[in-house]
């Protein structure tokens, strides 16, 4: 029987998948920890968090910025753990951070997203940031890939199972909350 080149097993995707599920609640519930904590009443679904009432500018800098702060964290912590211990676990948060918050950027085209709207708050344009946070994790990825001699197909199924991931957590807020 041939020897796959691969360096993951099936049990890498399981948990790839999971941590993909679990880094979106955690961004939202970030948003949603920091809009509490600034004194509004907040909502939140799966992919989707907003006040009840209307926000400062500042605030809603602060809420926009608080999700993707946590992502920004969570892949630092992967990273640490991929160059320490050479993780799978800690390329997955790493992966995770990078898709999430490149589709978030994708997503800015049509409707500025947490970076974006962050930016054009700060006068910097629509893509400052994004492109920034984008091509930090971009850099991240990479080099966690390096390290852990990473192929080709390791990088396609990564690929697949975060956008499954991604795919049933937008669909299910959709679904059961209308929101996108």
């Amino acid at each position: 029987m041939a020897r796959s080149n691969s360096v993951f097993a099936t049990r890498f995707y399981v948990t790839l998948f999971l941590v993909g599920i679990g880094s979106f609640l955690i961004h939202e519930l970030a948003h949603w920890l920091a809009g509490v904590g600034l004194g509004y009443d907040m909502v939140a679904t799966p992919n989707h968090v907003w006040s009840k009432t209307p926000m400062s500018v500042i605030d809603q800098a602060l809420v926009s910025g608080a999700g993707p702060l946590v992502t920004i964290a969570q892949a630092i912590l992967g990273f640490w753990l991929v160059r320490s211990r050479s993780s799978h676990f800690g390329f997955a948060l790493v992966y995770i951070a990078f898709f999430m918050r490149l589709l978030a950027a994708g997503v800015s085209l049509f409707n500025p997203n947490d970076e974006a709207r962050i930016s054009l708050m700060l006068g910097l344009g629509t893509w400052t940031l994004p492109v920034l946070v984008v091509i930090g994790l971009f850099i991240l990825v990479v080099a966690a890939s390096r390290q852990l001699r990473l192929s080709f197909r390791d990088q396609f199924f990564c690929y697949l199972v975060s956008s499954i991931a991604v795919t049933l957590i937008v669909g299910a807020d959709m679904t059961l909350w209308g929101k996108a």
